[in-house]
């Protein structure tokens, strides 16, 4: 059964005629007759008894009507419903980041949104893992990866690109001040990921000139924020991104080592799981986010 069948039936009896309903609605006389009739094939019943000058609804299609009002405002409302949810900006958000990431996008950001909208609720679940969105029950995640491969099934943003940066602990950098790119693997050092008892960092200078440091990391951690913590207490050298030690650098904590050399830039995006029928309330914050990153070259957000 179609429901527009069902709305254009109604339409007749509405406006007592076909003559009638097509003035209301503008909709074509000859449409309104066919889809009533093809409504009375479909239920096996008269609805309306026709002749050249009067129409009669029948008993059976005055109780189909009553019915039919009933449903056209549930439709009405239902669809009143959708449409307040396409145009309001509130309800929930569950978002994942990494720790490094959110320290670089700063809880002021967030704030900031919040304050914009004051009828959604944040939820930012921050961890160094990999989030299945959809099993998960994430709204969104934001990624740095050294490339654009993804889930299929997920659409992705792109944000901007933040590079990686070799730091140390003033003493550590001390030590550091005589060494070359060469000569840096004969330093302690720390290694983001887990069981690496031997890493390499592929780094470049601003020359294009390339070179692979191969290295035996003292400590090692998937937690960007725990190596970065390792190397404020003196442990060794760190290649991090400049994301993870912002604030350290800023406060003196953490040295940049070797500042002409660095890796590749890591992509920033943020995934989720469609773009149709993104609800107006994730489109806002991913829209904010992005107008709140910072220029493609990494720098501290204003």
């Amino acid at each position: 059964m179609d429901l527009d069948d069902l709305r254009s039936f109604a339409q007749v009896v509405r406006h007592g005629g076909f003559s009638a309903a097509e003035r209301a609605t503008g909709e074509r006389k000859a449409k309104l007759s066919r889809r009533v009739a093809r409504l009375e094939q479909v239920l096996g019943v008269r609805l309306i008894e026709r002749s050249t000058r009067n129409l009669r609804v029948t008993d059976v299609g005055r109780e189909i009507y009553r019915q039919c009002e009933t449903i056209a405002e549930g439709i009405d409302a239902t669809q009143a419903i959708a449409a307040r949810a396409r145009s309001q900006i509130s309800g929930n958000l569950r978002i994942a980041c990494p720790p490094g990431l959110a320290r670089y996008l700063r809880t002021d950001v967030f704030a900031r949104f919040l304050l914009l909208y004051p009828d959604v609720h944040l939820e930012m679940h921050i961890s160094s893992q990999r989030i299945d969105l959809i099993q998960e029950r994430f709204d969104a995640a934001f990624r740095v990866d050294i490339d654009t491969v993804h889930d299929q099934a997920l659409t992705m943003h792109q944000l901007g690109r933040l590079d990686r940066i070799l730091v140390a602990a003033p003493a550590v950098a001390a030590q550091a001040a005589a060494t070359t790119i060469v000569s840096l693997a004969g330093l302690p050092t720390l290694s983001v990921g887990e069981h690496v008892e031997h890493d390499e960092w592929l780094l470049m200078n601003g020359q294009g000139r390339q070179h692979v440091v191969a290295h035996h990391p003292r400590f090692c951690s998937n937690d960007s924020a725990t190596v970065r913590d390792a190397a404020v207490a003196g442990l060794g050298v760190a290649l991090l991104s400049s994301a993870a030690c912002s604030v350290e650098l800023q406060q003196g904590r953490l040295v940049h080592v070797l500042p002409d050399w660095r890796t590749s830039e890591g992509i920033v995006h943020v995934l989720f799981t469609a773009r149709t029928g993104m609800s107006p309330t994730l489109r806002a914050f991913i829209d904010y986010v992005a107008e709140s990153f910072p220029s493609l070259t990494g720098g501290p957000l204003a």
